[in-house]
């Protein structure tokens, strides 16, 4: 299950009548022998899965949270692009799952060395924000536990402000 607003695609529109089949159950219809399906941008299995343009599939929430991750139909969350993607996100260590099985996102807190899958984030409750910037593109702001937990205490007191972390890596 999946929030249609989440999804895209046929969902902006509402619902549509008749029979909807995920990207997956389309997917498992066209061909006799069934795949497994799994994230290219993290390790977490099944969910809100869709296909990416290179062939992998990504979960839509990881494809929104990754920076440079993008849709070529953003509306509809269809045509997830992974080739922006620099490579120190696929080489460094999720601090939560320990694994490089995926790509990861920074502590937004300045000098936090941390980084963290989405999904391994998400599963641990840890702020992750996404917020349209003013050129229409995405700010996207994650914190890791110790971070996650000060955001939560002073968002309570109205003095603390998520802003997106400017990215210090280069290659």
């Amino acid at each position: 299950m999946a929030h249609t607003t989440c999804y895209g695609h046929p969902f902006t529109k509402g619902v549509p009548e008749g029979d909807w089949f995920c990207a997956q159950c389309l997917e498992k219809q066209k061909n006799a022998t069934p795949k497994a399906f799994s994230c290219c941008l993290c390790p977490a299995i099944g969910g809100a899965l869709k296909p990416t343009k290179d062939g992998k599939w990504a979960h839509v929430v990881c494809a929104l949270f990754v920076p440079e991750v993008f849709f070529s139909d953003p509306e509809g969350r269809e045509g997830i692009d992974c080739t922006k993607v620099p490579r120190w996100r696929w080489e460094k260590k999720c601090y939560i799952c320990r694994t490089k099985n995926g790509c990861v996102i920074d502590c937004s807190e300045p000098k936090c060395p941390l980084a963290f899958h989405v999904t391994c984030g998400l599963k641990e409750e840890l702020c992750i924000e996404y917020r349209e910037g003013r050129n229409k593109g995405a700010i996207v702001a994650g914190f890791c536990r110790t971070h996650t937990d000060l955001w939560k205490k002073q968002e309570q007191t109205g003095k603390f402000k998520i802003v997106a972390r400017e990215e210090e890596h280069k290659k």
